[in-house]
C-alpha cells in the first residue's frame, strides 16, 4: 500500500531543497546592509558578471589557473542547474539546443564554454577557407554559404561576436568544431 504521508514528505523535501538552491543564489550576502549603502550583488549577479566579462574577452584564458577554471566550471554548472534542473530532485535535464543561440545568457554561456575549452572562435570566412579551400580560392562567397548551411542544419554552432559592428559579420564558429568536421572526413571538394 502507498503511504500518503511518506510520499507527501518526500515531495515536500524535494521541493524545499530545490527552492533552497534557488534561494541561496538569490540571497543578498549582507542582509544587514544600511540603507545608505549600495547592496552588493547576489551570488547569481556575481556569477553572471564573471561570465559576461569572459564572453566580452576581458579575461585571458591562458593566464587562468586550474583553481579558477575549476571554480568557473562549478559556477557554470550551478547556473545551468538553476535554469534547467527540475524541482523533482532528479539530477537529469535537457538543455534545449535553441538556448545556446538566445541573445543574452545563452550566447554568453556558449562563449564561456568555448573559453573554458580554450577554443578559438573564427569567422565564417576563416571557416570556409579551412573547410572548403578549393572553393574558397575561386568563390569565397559560395564557400561561406556552405559553412552557413552547416550552421543552419545544426552541424556547427553559431557564436555571436558582440564587438563586431556589422551585424552581418557577427557570426563565429568554433575552430575546434571545424577541425572535428575535417577530422571526420568532411568532403572538402564538394
Amino acid at each position: 500500500m502507498f503511504d500518503s504521508l511518506t510520499i507527501a514528505d518526500d515531495v515536500v523535501r524535494r521541493m524545499v531543497l530545490h527552492y533552497q538552491r534557488i534561494g541561496l543564489s538569490l540571497a543578498w550576502p549582507d542582509t544587514l546592509a544600511t540603507p545608505s549603502r549600495v547592496q552588493p550583488p547576489t551570488p547569481l549577479h556575481a556569477d553572471i558578471a564573471r561570465f559576461v566579462a569572459i564572453a566580452n574577452d576581458e579575461h585571458d584564458r591562458a593566464t587562468a589557473d586550474d583553481q579558477t577554471i575549476g571554480e568557473l566550471i562549478e559556477r557554470f554548472q550551478h547556473l545551468l542547474d538553476l535554469l534547467f534542473l527540475p524541482a523533482n530532485g532528479q539530477y537529469s535535464y535537457r538543455i534545449p539546443a535553441t538556448f545556446w543561440n538566445e541573445p543574452g545568457i545563452g550566447q554568453v554561456l556558449a562563449r564561456v564554454q568555448a573559453w573554458l575549452r580554450q577554443d578559438d572562435l573564427i569567422t565564417l570566412t576563416e571557416a570556409a577557407q579551412l573547410l572548403f579551400p578549393n572553393v574558397a580560392d575561386t568563390n569565397l562567397q559560395a564557400a561561406r554559404m556552405r559553412v552557413k548551411r552547416l550552421t543552419e542544419r545544426g552541424e556547427l554552432m553559431v557564436y555571436l561576436a558582440p564587438d563586431e559592428p556589422n551585424p552581418t559579420q557577427q557570426a563565429r564558429v568554433s575552430r575546434q568544431a571545424i577541425n572535428a568536421v575535417q577530422a571526420a572526413g568532411y568532403n572538402h571538394s564538394s
